[in-house]
This record gives structure tokens, C-alpha cells and sequence, in this order.
């Protein structure tokens, strides 16, 4: 099972790697004129002449280099002059820079790039939601040499992705160390706003609040047998996909430290992890890199007095603690996965199936302190954001002073 690894855009996290397991290092500028999965405020900051030098230092240790262009709206800019130049600039400067694979989640760009760009290798991105044989085989038929497949409608199909693999031809892969919710309501929307949040000629200035994200955790919380539902991957279950033809798994997070990024490729490339499995969940250990610039980024990111209540939305933020004490016993996991892989999940009707909710009472342990504390605190920024408070809105639509 081939790795693909998230880059911080720091050079001590290349010499650590497993170069028969790691073959693929990916990552993006915090912002550029597509955009992608994950707003620029939280990315490490990289110009444009060091992205250059560090692909080539990629290349010196003999691995590639995939950029993701993964926005999944482009805001109708791709449809003017301006905004076509802005795109084939910015993928004339990957080509001069030596990114040998570009991941999309939107079929023109796809065409785009492999009929203006032919020597890129072309992956479909996760972002794009393809979770059935028939997309699978409209995106191979449109260039793509590696698809990464929709983790909360697949990860756990078995069904489904044999049926995907019986079809196409093109490399699989899958996005391993996810918490996102099953059938996930807020993807789709999720993704278009991360979207734009990283696009560098954003109207909004790449500005946004997460509310997706929040509604995640909330929902986790709430009920945490959830979390056990999602669909993550664990380092010991590999083979299962492997037999399935599954060819390479996605790791992430891009914003985390050098550390953190090794122990997490490091249980993938074992195939095993003693512990708390969620130490390999980005958003569990909040590892953001700390250095100068990032937290600058953050201040000019939510300095935003005309659009939002700045002080309401940091008193939420700031009593967020920085690690979660949550454990997943994942030495309780044993076996865990044969239950989906023999292909007796209900596929979303949770409440009579009773799984994952026993998996949870016997491996998860969120303690009752924390979590009421973070249900009051979740529940409040929520009724804050859709009833307009943190935006200075009132009950009656008026904007208060």
C-alpha cells in the first residue's frame, strides 16, 4: 500500500520518510487563484520561490510532488478572461516549478490540464465525492490516471469499492485518517466554502467561518458512537483494502508539525499503532505550526469589525481547549473492520443496527466533564451563528449597534 504524505513545506520532514512506502509527497500554497480543501488562514505560509525549492529538494529525495488544485467552485471565474489567465499562469508556474501530479476535484480543469498539460499525472481529489462505479468511470474516461475516492460514503463499502475496481483501470485511493461523519450533510457545502476561502481573488477576501466544522464536532458529541462510524482507517486494517485493490492511501494534515506528520506516517507504514488511535486524527491534537507568520495570519484573518462580532466569536474560540481528552483504545479494535467487510453494515440505518454504538461503550472514553462543557459551549456558537448574534443580527433581522 503506496503513502501519500502532507507537506508543512518544512525540509526535516522529508529525510524521516519510508521510501518504499512514501511515494508521493502533496500540498498547495495557503492560497492561490483555484483554492482548495482547507482555508489559508490555518496553512502554513510558503511563497511561491520556496514551493519552487522545496519541490526540487521532494525530487532529490526521490519522490513526487502532487499539487492540489481542489477547489470545487471556482466562483464562474474560470469563465472570464481574466480569470483563465490567472489559471493557466499559475499552471505554467507549476510546470516551471516541477509538480509532477495536480489533484482536481472539477471536470474542466481536469480537461483543461490534460489537454494543455499533458505531462502532469492527473488525480481526482476526494473533494469531487465520487463514490460509485459510474463517476469513477466518467473521470478515468476524462484523463484521470488516480482517483481518490469519497471516504464517508466508501471507506466502509466493501461492495462498493470492488465494484469501483471491476470498472476502472486508474489508480484508488483513499483518505485514511479522517473523523468525518458518514454520509456526511455538510460536505458538499463544506467544501465550496473551504474553497473559496483559499482562493487568493476571493470577493470575501478569504474570509469564512466554519460552521461545518463546528457542526461536525457538535454532532460527535452529541452522540459519540459517531465517531466510531466515521470513517477512519486503522493502520492494522490495511490488508482488507489492499485485497480489495485499493492502490494508495491518503494522510493528512498539511498544517500540522514535522512531528506529528512522522508519527502519523510512521503507524500507516508499520501497519500498526499502540495507543490512543486518536492521536492520528488531525483536529484531536491541534499541532497547528506556531511560527511568526502563521500567527500573524490569524490575527489579519479574523480582524474582520464590519462583517462579524470579532470579540463574540473569540470568547467561543478561546475556551476551545487545545487537545481533546478523547481515547479510541485502538488495542480494543481488533477485528473491527470484519463486521463492514463482510458486508453487514446498514449503510446509514445506525439506529437499529446497534454496531458501532457497542464499539463505542467498549473502546471510546470522552469524559462527561469535558464533553457536557463542549456541548454548552458548541450548542451556543451554533445558535449564535445561524440566529445572526455573531454577526450583530437580532431576532428581527435588524443590526444591532
Amino acid at each position: 500500500m503506496r503513502l501519500c504524505v502532507p507537506t508543512n513545506w518544512q525540509t526535516d520532514l522529508l529525510g524521516s520518510l519510508n521510501k518504499s512506502k512514501v511515494v508521493e509527497i502533496y500540498g498547495k500554497l495557503d492560497s492561490d487563484p483555484v483554492g482548495g480543501g482547507r482555508p489559508a488562514f490555518i496553512m502554513p505560509h510558503i511563497t511561491m520561490s520556496g514551493a519552487k525549492r522545496y519541490i526540487r529538494t521532494v525530487h532529490r529525495y526521490g519522490l513526487k510532488f502532487n499539487y492540489l488544485l481542489n477547489a470545487t467552485c471556482l466562483g464562474n471565474s474560470e469563465w472570464s478572461i481574466v480569470g483563465q489567465k490567472r489559471i493557466r499562469r499559475f499552471l505554467d508556474w507549476l510546470a516551471v516549478a516541477g509538480a509532477d501530479t495536480v489533484t482536481v476535484s472539477i471536470p474542466y480543469l481536469l480537461e483543461l490540464v490534460r489537454k494543455c498539460y499533458p505531462h502532469f499525472k492527473t488525480k481526482v481529489s476526494v473533494c469531487a465525492q465520487v463514490s460509485n462505479a459510474a463517476q469513477a468511470k466518467y473521470w478515468e474516461d476524462l484523463g484521470a490516471d488516480e482517483i481518490a475516492l469519497s471516504p464517508w460514503s466508501v471507506n466502509r463499502d466493501f461492495n462498493a469499492l470492488r465494484k469501483i475496481r471491476q470498472t476502472v483501470k486508474c489508480g484508488l485511493q483513499l483518505y485514511a485518517n479522517t473523523r468525518c461523519l458518514i454520509g456526511c450533510p455538510f460536505a458538499d457545502y463544506h467544501y465550496s466554502s473551504l474553497s473559496h476561502s483559499s482562493n487568493s481573488n476571493g470577493i470575501n477576501g478569504e474570509f469564512f467561518i466554519d460552521y461545518c466544522m463546528y457542526s461536525c464536532v457538535y454532532l460527535a458529541l452529541l452522540e459519540p458512537w459517531r465517531l466510531i462510524a466515521s470513517c477512519w482507517i486503522r493502520p492494522e486494517d490495511l490488508h482488507y483494502y489492499e485485497s480489495a485493490g485499493i492502490n494508495s492511501l491518503k494522510l493528512s494534515e498539511r498544517g500540522m508539525n514535522s512531528e506529528d506528520i512522522r508519527r502519523i506516517v510512521g503507524a500507516y507504514t508499520a501497519g500498526k499503532y499502540d495507543g490512543n488511535l486518536m492521536d492520528l486524527f488531525p483536529g484531536h491534537s491541534k499541532s497547528l505550526m506556531n511560527h511568526g507568520r502563521h500567527v500573524w495570519k490569524k490575527i489579519k484573518f479574523f480582524s474582520h469589525p464590519f462583517k462579524l462580532d470579532i470579540f463574540k466569536l473569540r470568547r467561543f474560540l478561546a475556551v476551545i481547549p487545545r487537545d481533546e481528552p478523547v481515547r479510541l483504545d485502538n488495542n480494543k479494535l481488533g477485528g473491527f473492520l470484519d463486521f463492514f467487510a463482510a458486508g453487514r453494515c446498514r449503510q446509514g440505518n445506525c439506529d437499529e443496527c446497534g454496531y458501532c454504538r457497542g464499539i463505542a461503550e467498549k473502546a471510546l472514553n470522552i469524559p462527561d466533564e469535558y464533553r457536557n462543557c463542549m456541548l454548552g459551549i458548541y450548542k451556543e456558537l451554533l445558535a449564535e451563528i445561524t440566529g445572526g448574534g455573531i454577526f450583530r443580527i437580532n431576532q428581527s433581522g435588524e443590526i444591532s449597534r
